[in-house]
């Protein structure tokens, strides 16, 4: 519609530009053109929307016609922006509304149908990585297993979200795979090194996984960084009994 548009505003304006060498026969055929060009213009919807009065040419009306002609390609764009802004506010309130009853379906222990309705969602919005991370932490306390899978997909779209990593790391750690726990906690560090938290929450998988030696190396860390840290003393307290009971 704006080529549309922008031809009959060229059209106008060589009329009125050259009207006044045109023969009677020239100036008929030429408004009989401008009439049909902005008689199909009038029929769009989206210009029927923005003009309170039907476009029409009327011979010596030109200059008057040219001048809302040359206003409706910004109208139109205008009127787009409008629609998408208002589209996409109605998207992101559907996706607050639906993230509200997940909320309301765990509290209610439906936790069947709070995984299969958040899974909807993160169909739906499979390209929001803040919203599988926060789909992630929903997740968290009832299925760590499921949680993960969000956590994954939130760092597949956003590789510096530490956070997701170091919530990955807690459900591995929690579910006894302190393999992948560790590399998810190192993986985290990467991205935000000397995170005392990370690091900390490091040591606990060291801990639970028996590797006293790496234990003691992360919570020395964790102290050079924050000595003031209890229970990151009373950690490495313990690890290095441990170590002192295996020599």
């Amino acid at each position: 519609m704006e080529d549309a548009i922008k031809a009959a505003v060229y059209g106008l304006y060589a009329y009125i530009k050259h009207s006044g060498v045109l023969i009677r026969q020239e100036k008929k055929e030429y408004q009989e053109l401008l009439t049909k060009a902005v008689h199909l213009i009038s029929l769009d919807p989206l210009v029927k929307q923005m003009c309170s009065e039907p476009l029409e040419y009327v011979p010596r009306n030109e200059l008057q016609l040219l001048s809302r002609m040359r206003q409706l390609p910004e109208q139109i764009r205008s009127l787009h922006r409008d629609r998408l802004q208002q589209a996409e506010t109605a998207r992101l309130q559907s996706r607050s509304d639906r993230m509200e009853k997940g909320r309301q379906l765990i509290a209610q222990k439906y936790f069947d149908g709070a995984v299969q309705h958040l899974g909807r969602l993160s169909a739906e919005f499979a390209d929001d990585a803040a919203l599988q991370a926060q789909i992630g932490k929903m997740l968290f306390d009832i299925n760590h297993i499921e949680c993960i899978t969000y956590f994954e997909k939130a760092v597949a779209l956003d590789p510096q979200d530490h956070g997701s990593l170091a919530m990955m790391g807690v459900a591995f750690r929690k579910i006894r795979q302190f393999d992948n726990a560790e590399r998810a906690y190192l993986a985290a560090l990467e991205r935000d090194q000397d995170n005392v938290n990370y690091l900390f929450n490091l040591s606990r998988v060291y801990i639970d996984a028996g590797k006293w030696t790496n234990a003691q190396e992360t919570l020395r860390r964790v102290l050079d960084i924050d000595p003031t840290l209890g229970p990151a003393r009373k950690a490495l307290e313990f690890a290095t009994r441990h170590c002192r009971d295996l020599m």
